[in-house]
């Protein structure tokens, strides 16, 4: 896991990070109903959308030194589903 120094976070990394833990929130319906569709910040969003944007939440949460443990559990858990979808584990680079 690559560290990151927090001199290398930007002002608009950490208003994407909140912006995205706000897409999350409304995004999580998709997690258990995936064939739902939801619209909400100006766009509908579909399952694809909400685990891109869990993969990029991820990232700027790391990157942000918040612990990320839990997510890569669930994207080992469901790596199939993410390849399916063309997304790919960060591995400390941006998304």
């Amino acid at each position: 896991m690559a560290k990151f120094h927090p001199q290398a976070i930007t002002p608009e990394q950490t208003s994407e990070l909140r912006y995205l833990h706000k897409v999350m929130q409304a995004l999580d319906i998709l997690g258990e109903h995936p064939q739902l569709h939801v619209v909400a910040y100006g766009r509908i969003w579909r399952y694809p959308d909400m685990l891109q944007t869990a993969m990029r939440y991820a990232y700027l949460a790391q990157l942000h030194g918040f612990n990320i443990e839990p997510f890569r559990r669930w994207y080992n858990r469901d790596a199939e589903i993410f390849s399916h979808y063309g997304i790919q584990w960060f591995n400390g680079q941006q998304v």
